[in-house]
């Protein structure tokens, strides 16, 4: 192989190399947006499950606290509406938090398949190096009597 061709090899080599990590960095970034979001949702979840449980005592302490029937049959439909209320919330919470774990894990499989291509271009690169070297190597003419 021609000393030109070595160069436009590692040249062709090296693009394909810097396209594959600049595709890695965009994963990473979009990992670590993707587990931000993770941890904002399981926050939004924490803060419903509170919120659920100091609204539902009330409501329940009230309930208790009344001997009239027609208060509590207002008051146990309350808690009934209220409990369904929550459930749909928790429900979309626990589906957001669904969806970002099925984008992580295919972010993921993504990572693993750039690492790859970017250890099987480094090898590409490292075998044309190597093989322009030895040419170089072969090419240098010996002299008896140096070195």
């Amino acid at each position: 192989m021609g000393y030109a061709l070595f160069a436009q090899r590692k040249i062709v080599l090296d693009g394909q190399l810097n396209s594959v990590q600049l595709q890695q960095t965009q994963r990473s970034n979009e990992q670590y947006a993707l587990a931000t979001q993770t941890s904002s949702l399981q926050q939004q979840l924490s803060s419903l499950q509170t919120a659920q449980s100091g609204e539902l005592a009330d409501l329940y302490e009230d309930l208790s606290e009344t001997s009239d029937s027609d208060d509590r049959s207002s008051i146990n439909a309350l808690i009934s509406a209220k409990e369904e209320e929550f459930q749909s919330e928790l429900d979309d919470i626990n589906r957001d938090i669904y969806q970002v774990s099925i984008k992580e894990n295919a972010i993921e499989m993504e990572v693993k398949r750039l690492d790859t291509m970017v250890t099987t271009l480094q090898e590409q690169l490292e075998a044309v190096e190597e093989a322009e070297s030895s040419a170089i190597e072969r090419a240098t003419p010996k002299f008896k009597g140096v070195g």
